[in-house]
């Protein structure tokens, strides 16, 4: 999410924070009458990737979208018993991305090529392009459960008893653009004139007319598309979904380390238990029980949560979007246990 940092305090009050926006949003601030200094602009992942190599000798490990297919691919190949790639946007028949891409995940289980009748887990990440620490933490996930499931325990026993799936990135041409043009990019990569993207973790149709729901300006960081799941990945995800109606889901995101938890606008009638188990969660995770509502109405976990039931949270992951990889590798770890 946008996130503002308060960097200094005159007598306890703000009196400057960070901000990531976009130009429209930086002339608008100016518009205002507020001090605007850049400190930063967004410049490709890969020019920033090279440049830590070259400083400090730290290999960047971040894999682009490729490279991250062909890693499920690799864990397939590897685990062909209790693993299995699958094309969503092929298995579903919905749109591609805007420029081409489809959307894959990894399903883990026992008998992965046969339809169970047992629950379905969701762990999902990266619905924002630039939270590129998010999709090590998945994959982290599908390693330990393919490389666990060989002892008898609560890895195997996990596996044994529910169909779990995992897809590592829900933004592939935000994703991609990230990497190559500008590490700061959040939303997918769809045109709307002189503006381009879409949140999508916006565009869902649950909340997406309240209040709390995201921008209705194609050039906010925030903007919600110009109608409910009117993007491709929102389709594939919404499709998905409805046929795999799963239990629990775990959405990744970066930065924060806490989770959310219910709606924006509207009221959940287990409010309070959707709290506790959030708390929970946050603590198994090292993050000490830190815990809020969520940013906006129209994001995902709260449409899984309210068409669905499925016990849905976003975690927030780490202190930044795109930390050296040792330190997104250990980020993983921290919250596996939760």
């Amino acid at each position: 999410d946008v996130l503002g940092l308060h960097r200094e305090a005159r007598d306890g009050r703000p009196v400057a924070v960070d901000l990531v926006v976009q130009e429209r949003e930086r002339l608008a601030l100016l518009a205002r009458g507020l001090g605007v200094e850049v400190v930063a602009k967004g410049r490709p992942l890969r020019d920033i990737l090279a440049e830590r190599e070259g400083t400090d000798g730290i290999p960047s490990g971040y894999l682009d979208y490729a490279e991250l297919v062909a890693e499920l691919g690799s864990y397939a190949a590897a685990h062909p018993g209790i693993a299995q790639l699958v094309d969503l946007t092929a298995t579903y028949g919905t749109p591609a991305t805007v420029e081409g891409r489809h959307l894959f995940a990894l399903k883990i289980s026992d008998n992965v090529a046969i339809d169970e009748d047992e629950p379905a887990l969701l762990v999902v990440s990266a619905h924002h392009a630039r939270e590129v620490v998010t999709p090590v933490i998945a994959l982290d996930a599908i390693d330990r459960l393919l490389s666990g499931y060989a002892a008898p325990g609560a890895i195997r026993d996990a596996v044994d008893g529910n169909e779990i799936w995992i897809a590592p990135v829900w933004n592939p041409d935000g994703y991609h653009h990230v990497f190559t043009t500008d590490n700061l990019w959040r939303k997918n990569r769809r045109v709307f004139g002189s503006d381009v993207g879409v949140d999508q973790n916006r565009n869902y149709p649950f909340g997406w007319n309240t209040a709390c729901s995201g921008s209705t300006n194609p050039g906010s960081g925030a903007f919600k598309g110009p109608s409910p799941a009117s993007e491709a990945e929102t389709q594939t995800m919404i499709a998905w979904s409805d046929d795999r109606r799963f239990a629990k889901v775990l959405d990744y995101h970066s930065y924060g380390q806490e989770v959310l938890h219910g709606y924006g606008c509207w009221s959940h009638p287990f409010g309070e238990y959707l709290e506790e188990e959030a708390i929970s969660l946050s603590i198994g995770a090292g993050y000490d029980g830190s815990h809020r509502s969520p940013s906006a109405d129209g994001e995902h976990f709260e449409w899984q949560l309210a068409v669905h039931a499925a016990f849905a949270f976003l975690m927030e992951t780490h202190t930044s979007f795109q930390p050296p990889y040792a330190s997104a590798v250990s980020e993983a770890a921290l919250v596996w246990p939760g």
